[in-house]
């Protein structure tokens, strides 16, 4: 998806793209020859188009083909299952052996791949686990019953990875493009510029990051919010604290400026959301590339080397928000010297290149 489509479709998400395309090209690299096949994400009819999306909104620089579906309620589901499993077998039909990946495992893509291997067992299929509902409450079996027949499942989520009743089982979380931080001279000045790229939405944990700046009284803190979407009690705040912008949603460069310029980033989650367990923030890596403190809760789906990059936040009590501010205007050059090296440390590993290896010896491993 491009900067056009992620603008106009409200069901595409800037931060699942990005990993996507992270993702995507790794593979690329590591001489696989890969086929994107794309519905594109719009609301239901009639506020969003019936059969929505064109190839123009397409990322340009991967072989791809829009799959075309019915976004009417109650029939969207089985439309995008049904185009996709005639497109799916005409390639495995056409490229054997083939090895297909999904995005989440969504009812649509289950019952077309399902359909898939009736016809082509010998087809290696595996979830991509990007995030999930609390798979404990029904003891993971409405995922168990989703993938069945699938030949393993890759977790963004630690707690995911470790807890999954799932055999052939990898867990890869998001990746960079360069193992070194982008290059930044740390500002060591008394305003302070925290960033959060991300859904604006008055849920999950941006109102605890609001409560906190409320009671936020240095005047020379600036708080810049991009992303798609709404917060009304973002937007009142911001019309009230000449401190706090709110940018939307921007293209990738223009967001890599505002990175650029930041000295640290805003990682709000609420930790009682069902759903904690099984996400990995992506833009937590995205964040990481610039070598700046992360602000943020340690997260069940955080692997644990992350706990030495992370100002951990707790539960996201307005205080404990508080101290985290006030650890970065008091952070030194040599901490943030220190802080640059364990980034990199992570950083190295999770090179997209090195990420699609480590996916591509986990496909095609026995």
């Amino acid at each position: 998806m491009n900067d056009g489509g992620l603008k106009k479709f409200r069901g595409e998400t800037p931060a699942a793209t990005q990993w996507s395309r992270g993702l995507l090209k790794g593979l690329a690299e590591n001489g696989c020859d890969v086929k994107v096949f794309a519905p594109i994400w719009d609301a239901l009819f009639p506020k969003g188009a019936l059969f929505p999306g064109n190839g123009e909104f397409l990322d340009q620089g991967f072989d791809q083909q829009l799959v075309r579906y019915l976004n009417f309620p109650g029939v969207r589901t089985r439309s995008v299952a049904d185009s996709l499993k005639r497109v799916l077998r005409n390639e495995v039909a056409k490229n054997e052996p083939a090895i297909v990946l999904n995005y989440n495992p969504y009812p649509h893509y289950c019952q077309a791949m399902k359909s898939v291997l009736k016809d082509r067992p010998q087809v290696k299929w595996f979830n991509v686990v990007l995030d999930l509902d609390d798979p404990t409450l029904d003891k993971w079996s409405s995922f168990a019953k989703a993938t069945n027949g699938a030949s393993g499942a890759v977790f963004l989520s630690w707690w995911g990875y470790e807890n999954a009743p799932v055999e052939k089982k990898l867990h890869l979380d998001a990746g960079v493009f360069s193992p070194k931080v982008i290059s930044q001279p740390s500002k060591l000045v008394s305003k302070k510029i925290y960033v959060y790229a991300g859904k604006l939405a008055d849920y999950g944990g941006l109102p605890q990051v609001i409560s906190a700046i409320k009671r936020y009284d240095d005047p020379l803190a600036s708080f810049k919010f991009f992303g798609k979407g709404t917060s009304k009690a973002l937007a009142d705040l911001a019309s009230h604290d000449s401190r706090v912008e709110v940018f939307g949603f921007v293209s990738d460069d223009e967001l890599k400026d505002a990175c650029g310029d930041a000295d640290a980033f805003l990682s709000p989650r609420d930790v009682d959301f069902q759903g904690t367990r099984m996400i990995f923030p992506s833009k937590i890596l995205y964040y990481l590339q610039f070598g700046k403190p992360v602000l943020g809760p340690m997260l069940p789906g955080l692997a644990p080397e992350y706990k030495d990059v992370l100002l951990d936040v707790g539960d996201g009590t307005p205080d404990l928000w508080g101290d985290a501010f006030n650890s970065v205007k008091c952070m030194t050059s040599h901490q943030l010297n220190e802080l640059e090296c364990k980034i990199e440390r992570i950083l190295d590993k999770r090179t997209w290149c090195s990420q699609g290896r480590r996916l591509l010896d986990f496909v095609c491993s026995e």
